[in-house]
């Protein structure tokens, strides 16, 4: 999981936080001790949720959190100089790791996000400090109630120097290289090294100042990088598949790890530092394992995937060998001859010249071949500064690369499940009370009249999941045929074959926890499929959202899909749970179980809120329980029994 926040970093955030200029600070939360949540209002973009994650990150959030129902003092006051308040601008005090948010109310007020040590959130009035998270006092400065803000001492920014500045710390550092790029030029750690790897050069070089030229020219790549339009950001996860970093573009020290293109760096952020709390929730051993499996396996398919395009695209470089080194000669003839713009705007032209990016040295060629008696079409990347056979090895050495790494992944893949195995039998050594939380508890769930395990996302996150985790051979898949519905996976389990009226079950369920429950309309359609069918491969060209997949192939549509739902008493495992579902799904297993209370209800106009108070008393679990199974919009109880 990722750490902290670097300066680098703030600056791209930011570039995404505008979008909140205009918008309205509607209400602040604390989840918890060390999260401070605001809802904001943009026009045109309802709710906004901007998580600070104290002293660590600052960042837009799809995650669900628990709010206490009676905010404590902090949160109160807050809510009394920020409630409705206009953001005005948002910036990122010189290149340091401080947000500011320009609020305009009845006064001018500026909340400050300091993302450094310990952290603090502090709302800062026209004369002084109105509300700080923490008190805090320094030798510098003061953060209390009533004094005035003072930023901490303001530090290089890297980004703003001319070469012979640049030059004058280097030449003044009594540093090595990284440390010379990380402290004194405020790069920060990661960055530091990220330049030392891209120049190829020894970090712990003593005399940064002979690389002078070559540095300010990486550091002006990585200020372009920052702070173009269109990010590049991306989550990587390490040799187990688990998330260790967000970035807001790719990284020549991670080109080794498998990386996710994410929509956004917001949302990369979002999901690295998410991973905390995630891990925060499951202490147990057993459960801890069984993520450490699933990573695992992820882990050697991503492997696998590219052990096998690597090859195919040094494949297909040998197969198009001519066309490859013409190409790379009229470029090389170009960069000469400095008549780059004419040649390269002729190569553009050309129908499989998809990108020439001269900075990097680099152009993206769609090759098409034979491989495998099959024909493929790909895009390769043409280093300018190799030749032909060069290019193809690159290929072949990350193909191999890939497979050596495949071994070590499988023989760790083993050992893991020797531990699961141990474990499991030393369970069955002692006897042990049933735990009430199963593994779909943390999604919305039923249990089918055929006894399949039926899970549904709550939100995009955990649409994601279901299906990455869960959707396995002989499982299906059902969605509804509408917008805001979720992805719903029936485990077929140790059961026999999942039958019509348990997909019929799931579809129904589909479209009651759609956005379509909040229209009111009386039925809906939703359609099922088989796992091979769902897909996170856009097509050329496009990308898919977190939550969202292609559905490839026939869908299997049911009509007519009543929009109704039953909370009722069941068992599983010798445990009581209250489940809602289809009415056909409870039947059956409310005459087995002996189980007698039953609340029948469709959209209506109770609120959904004094609905899950009320299910809570009569069922006599608490009210968390009920909100996390039942739909998304008020109703009517139409039936109710027991």
């Amino acid at each position: 999981m990722k750490d902290e926040m670097d300066s680098l970093e703030v600056r791209a955030a930011v570039r995404e936080l505008k979008d909140l200029e205009g918008g309205h600070v509607k209400k602040i939360y604390q989840p918890n001790e060390d999260e401070i949540l605001l809802r904001i209002y943009v026009q045109g973009k309802s709710n906004k949720m901007l998580l600070f994650r104290v002293g660590k990150g600052l960042f837009l959030t799809e995650e669900d959190k628990d709010n206490p129902m009676k905010p404590g003092d902090y949160v109160m006051l807050m809510r009394k100089y920020t409630g409705n308040a206009r953001i005005e601008s948002v910036e990122q005090h010189g290149f340091d790791r401080v947000l500011t948010f320009q609020l305009q109310r009845n006064k001018r007020s500026r909340l400050i996000f300091e993302i450094f040590g310990k952290g603090n959130l502090i709302l800062e009035g026209e004369k002084h400090i109105l509300v700080p998270y923490r008190s805090e006092s320094w030798s510098h400065r003061e953060l209390k109630e009533g004094r005035k803000y003072k930023f901490p001492p303001e530090r290089v920014e890297p980004f703003k120097l001319d070469l012979e500045s640049f030059e004058e710390i280097l030449e003044g550092s009594k540093k090595d290289l990284v440390r010379t790029l990380a402290v004194d030029l405020n790069l920060g750690g990661k960055y530091a090294e990220e330049v030392c790897y891209r120049l190829g050069v020894d970090k712990n070089l003593d005399r940064p100042e002979k690389l002078s030229e070559e540095l300010y020219s990486e550091l002006k790549t990585l200020r372009k990088q920052t702070e173009v339009d269109d990010l590049e950001p991306m989550i990587v996860r390490d040799s187990e598949g688990e998330i260790i970093d967000a970035v807001p573009f790719p990284l020549a020290q991670y080109e080794d790890h498998d990386t996710e293109s994410m929509d956004s760096f917001n949302r990369a952020l979002d999901l690295s530092f998410s991973i905390e709390e995630e891990e925060e929730e499951k202490q147990e051993e057993a459960g801890r394992l069984e993520r450490k499996l699933e990573s695992q396996k992820r882990a050697v398919e991503n492997l696998k995937e590219k052990e096998i395009e690597n090859k195919v695209k040094a494949e297909l470089i040998y197969q198009n060998y001519k066309r490859c080194e013409n190409l790379l000669k009229e470029i090389k003839r170009a960069r000469a001859e400095g008549s780059k713009e004419k040649i390269y705007s002729r190569l553009r032209k050309e129908e499989d010249v998809k990108q020439i990016n001269d900075h990097d040295q680099y152009m993206v060629v769609e090759l098409k071949g034979e491989v495998d008696d099959e024909d493929i079409s790909e895009n390769v990347k043409l280093d300018f500064r190799k030749d032909v056979n060069e290019n193809a090895q690159h290929h072949y050495d990350k193909s191999k690369k890939s497979k050596e790494k495949i071994k070590g992944a499988e023989k760790a893949i083993e050992e893991t499940k020797k531990e699961i195995a141990a474990g499991e039998e030393e369970k069955e050594r002692e006897e042990k009370e049933p735990t009430v939380k199963f593994w779909f508890d943390r999604y919305k769930w039923f249990i089918s009249s055929e006894g399949h395990i039926v899970v549904a996302g709550k939100d995009t996150k955990t649409n994601e999941e279901v299906v990455k985790k869960y959707l396995e051979k002989g499982d299906r898949y059902a969605h509804a045929d509408a917008g805001g519905a979720p992805s719903v996976v029936i485990k077929k389990g140790e059961k026999d074959e999942i039958g019509k009226k348990t997909l019929e079950e799931a579809c129904q369920y589909a479209v009651v926890h759609s956005k379509e429950w909040k229209r009111g309309v009386a039925a809906g359609r939703a359609y099922w499929v088989k796992p091979w069918q769902v897909s996170k491969t856009a097509e050329a060209g496009e990308s898919l959202p977190t939550g969202a997949f292609v559905i490839r192939g026939k869908r299997n549509y049911m009509d007519d899909l009543p929009m109704e739902a039953v909370l009722a008493e069941t068992e599983y495992r010798d445990k009581k749970k209250v489940m809602c579902a289809p009415s056909s799904a409870l039947k059956d297993r409310q005459n087995e179980k002996g189980s007698s209370k039953k609340v029948m209800f469709i959209p209506g106009k109770k609120d959904i809120n004094e609905f899950a108070n009320e299910m809570s008393d009569y069922f006599r679990v608490p009210i968390d329980e009920i909100q996390k199974v039942i739909p998304p919009g008020d109703v009517n109880i139409v039936k109710k029994e027991g």
